[in-house]
């Protein structure tokens, strides 16, 4: 799939949410990717990393492979996914060390 460069912006912004959601506990990371429209691209990508991935490998190159696998859907994602999971939890950290009872609250709808 070709993807314009306003595409890549708006699947990394899709990925910090996903990445913001896995911090939260409770919520899912792959409700976020329902909502955002790209549960289907998601699963698909995931289903083609499987042995014909690595057969693509060693007979068509690294470039076949990648393209097989959705690689560059999978690193935009991924990497602004974990960008913001790891963002998250220093704050979640922070907010739980600091202000337990209002996290809590907030979570439990206290």
């Amino acid at each position: 799939m070709q993807r314009s460069k306003t595409d890549y912006v708006k699947l990394a912004g899709k990925g910090m949410l996903m990445g913001a959601a896995d911090a939260v506990p409770g919520v899912s990371g792959g409700t976020v990717a329902f909502i955002t429209g790209i549960y289907e691209e998601l699963i698909h990508s995931i289903r083609q990393c499987g042995p014909e991935a690595i057969k693509v490998l060693f007979t068509e190159g690294i470039k076949a492979f990648w393209q097989h696998i959705n690689g560059n859907f999978f690193n935009r994602l991924a990497q602004w996914n974990h960008y913001q999971s790891c963002d998250l939890g220093k704050s979640g950290a922070f907010l739980l060390d600091q202000y337990p009872v209002l996290l809590w609250s907030f979570f439990f709808s206290v």
